[in-house]
């Protein structure tokens, strides 16, 4: 079992974003093998690194889908994911594996979760309604 998991109570409906959230779930994980594993600086600032692109990677997808489906909680839901990318960014200029400890990787985990629980499931009804008619 990973340090977060992905699972069926987390689908917001839509595949696309329940794959990128998956592959969400596995970069973290691979964040915190690096650091259990007390692996190299160098390590642990690339797998930051992809984690950060990735995040982007969504995030404009997602925000995309939601311009396009008029979605009323498109500025607040675009809000957070800024705070994601600028934790993030952060996180990767300071990056060394004597800082990257139980802490951030909760709050990776706790903001990931709390994201696509409380977050993301907000557009889930307004996303199908739009596709429906």
């Amino acid at each position: 079992m990973g340090f977060i998991e992905w699972t069926e109570n987390m689908s917001v409906g839509i595949e696309e974003f329940d794959a990128h959230h998956r592959k969400l779930c596995d970069i973290i994980n691979k964040l915190n093998d690096a650091v259990s594993e007390k692996k190299e600086d160098k390590i642990i600032k690339e797998v930051l690194a992809e984690l950060y692109n990735y995040t982007v990677y969504h995030f404009l997808a997602e925000e995309d889908a939601m311009e396009r489906v008029e979605y009323p909680g498109y500025p607040s839901h675009r809000e957070e994911h800024l705070h994601l990318t600028l934790k993030t960014m952060e996180l990767m200029d300071t990056a060394e594996s004597s800082n990257i400890g139980s802490e951030v990787l909760e709050f990776l985990k706790n903001w990931l979760t709390h994201h696509i629980l409380e977050v993301d499931k907000n557009y889930k009804e307004h996303f199908f309604s739009r596709r429906a008619g």
